[in-house]
């Protein structure tokens, strides 16, 4: 596709523009309902005698916690994404991902720019739809926003933009942009440099700041005015001085790669004095910009579009959803509250004949004496309104924005409602959140296309973010060639539980809870990460009381490798300080079972003091399972260590009894019998207690489920006595009523 000459690129931008008006007009109403403009105008209010005209902000409120979902979806986890790579050294490639992601990671997390971006295109996708960023250098990492309306786009595009030939976005120029763009050492030679000069003297004549030692112009003594510039650089690039509207045309160029035109706007009143038509105000020719479309735009979608194929000018927003329903509502309640007002007005009536003088003379005061003349206007003569009915429009209305927001808010209790069990709770948030969940995912896959060509920048452009991550990775062992196969890259964006919903995030962490007993450690570790995450909005804090340190041992583990040597050899063990038990507890009876294996396989004679070693490693571990046997989310623990302990409090007894007999042949120490004696004992009992507290729970759990059942038949004859009651109440009101007719 090519474009000959300004005047066809202005033309293909006219016709754009004129498509464009009557959706940026349904655009505008939408804003002003939800930026808090009253529902009806002021010409509307005074033709029906409208005392309140307000917007109750409704909308605004479910647009912001909309807002609040995509926030947290996208910037609470510590990383944007994560970088894995399919090149390299296979043992390197897991290691130079989590060097790229953590240096890349580092410096967008600290880019206060960046963090504005995506607000700003979060907040464009849930009210309209559509959040558009663009890089309009080749040479910056970051994206900058754009509002939906500073982008033209072809009717009939679709949102994967594979049918988009040719796109425009609206930029404006100060005398200090161009003046800063056009001079220096390098200048791009695509400038139109006597269009340039002539728009800084229009703009700078246009300023009136036309002094007797600065009337030199642009165009004779450039030089002098170049010093102008600079003296008062800061003026120049302030809101006081004029700018020049324009649109950065892109468009495919004839091997697919997209180029690009700037032209100055026709319909701007910046120039008027000035002949602007037919003339680039910047051309360079058929340079590349980009090989794709997501080089130079990325969009994001929040579609409630129910037509296939999905177009962009045919997205349909959670404002779009919102927007009839809002605007009825604040009506509505405008209305009611004027019907309020009016109840509480006094109202009388006169009843004398042609002495409106008189009435005049009224005076009303407290404990005073109404005269004869006038009368009060009773309840019943006047207007009421039908507060149920009234009642029943606005909770349809409420109810109609809750099922468009999928914003779960749970009703208000009124006494009737039983409180809600946490299964009901995750079967209601999870139905609730179907509509924003739906996005969502759309919405991480559509991000991901953003995070690739932020990483393309970061591994290819002169940025001195990007060669400082460079050399940061460089330093660290990345091989410097990673940056020239970035086909090579997964970049996957970091999810949320829960889509972005914070009930339902904590409901899932507390569900993964119930089921922490019986995951590995490694696992446990995890869940304990993402529970403490989700019920503080803390990931620093959830790294330090709960690391996800991978590869590296938990100190649990350790303290069971130190313990070993001390069990072994028959001395007690003392644990001051909180510790993980159940890793401690399956480290020590993983060592136990590692050296009962090494005793049988020599003979499965082990000597007098190594037995009794064993034997206080299975005392040590007994007692530790007590401890946590009072949790019951440890059950499955507490069953499958003990069930461990007895198969090797087996082969224990089996050596003693071996020892016995070879010391009743040999005579062995009385001393050690009495020790060995000892052991096996304490052993017993403790593998007996822990039987007898496992059985003291099965009743009491026994006793506390007849209890419930109890219950549940108590409750239920009482509503039967009580339906009962209600039935014979109702039976004598209609003899009654049948009596009297």
């Amino acid at each position: 596709m090519g474009f000959k000459d300004a005047g066809q690129v202005w033309r293909t931008v006219s016709i754009m523009l004129q498509a464009e008006q009557p959706r940026s007009r349904n655009r505008a109403r939408i804003d002003a309902v939800f930026n808090g403009n009253p529902p009806y105008t002021d010409e509307e209010a005074n033709d029906n005698r409208i005392e309140t005209n307000v917007n109750f902000l409704d909308g605004t409120r479910i647009i912001n916690g909309a807002r609040q979902v995509f926030t947290n979806a996208f910037q609470k986890p510590d990383n944007y994404f994560t970088v894995t790579l399919d090149i390299g050294p296979k043992q390197k490639r897991q290691q130079w991902g989590k060097i790229i992601t953590r240096e890349m990671n580092r410096v967008m997390k600290r880019s206060t720019k960046y963090d504005a971006t995506l607000e700003s295109q979060f907040a464009g996708t849930v009210l309209h739809g559509i959040g558009v960023v663009t890089w309009l250098r080749d040479r910056d990492w970051c994206p900058s926003a754009r509002g939906i309306e500073d982008i033209l786009v072809p009717s009939r595009t679709l949102c994967s933009m594979e049918n988009c030939d040719h796109f425009a976005i609206l930029t404006q120029f100060t005398v200090a942009d161009l003046a800063s763009m056009t001079s220096g050492k390098d200048v791009d030679k695509g400038w139109n440099m006597p269009f340039v000069r002539s728009i800084i003297e229009y703009l700078t004549a246009q300023n009136q700041m036309q002094q007797t030692n600065n009337d030199w112009t642009y165009q004779y003594l450039p030089e002098k005015w170049e010093e102008d510039y600079k003296e008062n650089s800061g003026y120049w690039a302030s809101d006081a001085v004029p700018t020049v509207k324009c649109w950065d045309f892109y468009f495919k160029g004839k091997d697919g790669s997209w180029n690009r035109r700037i032209v100055v706007d026709q319909y701007s009143g910046q120039l008027n004095g000035m002949n602007t038509a037919g003339q680039y105000l910047f051309d360079p020719g058929d340079r590349c910009y980009g090989k794709s479309i997501s080089q130079i735009m990325h969009v994001q979608y929040a579609d409630g579009s129910v037509v296939p194929p999905f177009r962009y000018h045919s997205v349909r927003s959670l404002g779009y959803l919102l927007y009839a329903v809002c605007h009825l509502q604040n009506r509505l309640r405008s209305k009611f509250t004027d019907a309020v007002f009016e109840q509480m007005l006094w109202f009388f009536r006169s009843n004398s004949d042609g002495d409106e003088e008189a009435m005049r003379k009224i005076e009303m005061h407290h404990m005073g004496v109404i005269p004869d003349g006038i009368s009060w206007v009773p309840q019943s003569e006047r207007h009421v309104v039908d507060r149920e009915l009234l009642a029943s429009a606005m909770s349809m209305n409420r109810q109609t924005m809750a099922e468009s927001a999928a914003q779960f808010t749970q009703d208000t209790n009124d006494g009737t409602q039983k409180e809600m069990t946490a299964t009901e709770v995750m079967a209601r948030v999870n139905s609730s959140n179907q509509l924003m969940g739906s996005m969502l995912v759309r919405a991480y896959r559509q991000q991901a296309v953003q995070y690739r060509e932020i990483c393309r920048r970061f591994a290819t452009i002169d940025h001195p973010d990007c060669v400082k991550f460079r050399a940061k990775c460089e330093a660290q062992g990345v091989d410097p060639s990673i940056w020239e196969n970035l086909d090579d890259w997964n970049v996957d964006p970091e999810k949320v539980m829960g889509s972005g919903n914070k009930a339902l995030e904590i409901a899932q962490a507390d569900r993964l809870m119930s089921v922490r007993p019986l995951l590995s450690p490694e696992a446990q570790a995890e869940v304990t990460h993402i529970f403490i995450e989700a019920n503080t909005d803390d990931p620093s804090l959830a790294g330090r009381l709960a690391p996800l340190e991978t590869g590296n041992q938990s100190p649990a583990v350790e303290r069971a490798t130190f313990a070993w040597g001390t069990l072994i050899s028959g001395q007690p063990i003392v644990i001051a300080t909180p510790i993980n038990r159940p890793e401690y507890i399956q480290t020590l009876i993983q060592m136990l079972s590692a050296e009962l294996e090494r005793i049988n396989a020599a003979g499965g004679m082990p000597g007098q003091r190594e037995v009794f070693g064993l034997a206080n490693v299975v005392s040590h571990c007994e007692e530790q399972i007590q401890a946590i046997a009072e949790d019951p989310g440890q059950e499955e623990n507490v069953k499958v260590f003990t069930d461990a302990l007895t198969a090797a409090g087996n082969f224990i007894k089996g050596y003693i009894q071996r020892l016995q007999e070879q010391g009743g042949e040999q005579g062995q120490d009385p001393a050690i019998q009495k020790e060995l004696i000892a052991a096996q004992a304490k052993a017993d009992i403790a593998r007996e207690n822990a039987a007898q507290k496992r059985e003291q729970k099965e009743i009491a759990f026994k006793q506390n489920e007849a209890r419930k059942d109890l219950a549940v038949v108590a409750e239920a004859q009482r509503a039967g006595a009580r339906v009962q009651a209600e039935v014979a109440a109702q039976d004598i009101r209609t003899a009654a009523d049948i009596t009297r007719d």
